[in-house]
């Protein structure tokens, strides 16, 4: 993975996750941010999944795995 390769991951993650906080914003202004309502929960874990993405891609930057642009 090349530094360019990376910067575009993070960007379409951060993409995602802004849609998330839009969805996430309409369910709090409409009263129904709870864990107990599903589409919620569902916004949440997605939410997890890319803040996972996003360790993972800045755990291999850290750790050297990503090779140099030629």
């Amino acid at each position: 993975m090349t530094l360019d390769e990376y910067n575009t991951s993070v960007k379409q993650i951060l993409e995602e996750q802004q849609k998330i906080a839009q969805s996430t914003a309409q369910l709090a202004m409409s009263g129904q941010a709870s864990p107990t309502n599903p589409q919620f929960a569902q916004l949440m874990s997605s939410q997890w999944g890319l803040m996972q993405q996003i360790a993972k891609l800045n755990t291999e930057l850290m750790m050297g795995v990503m090779a140099p642009k030629k």
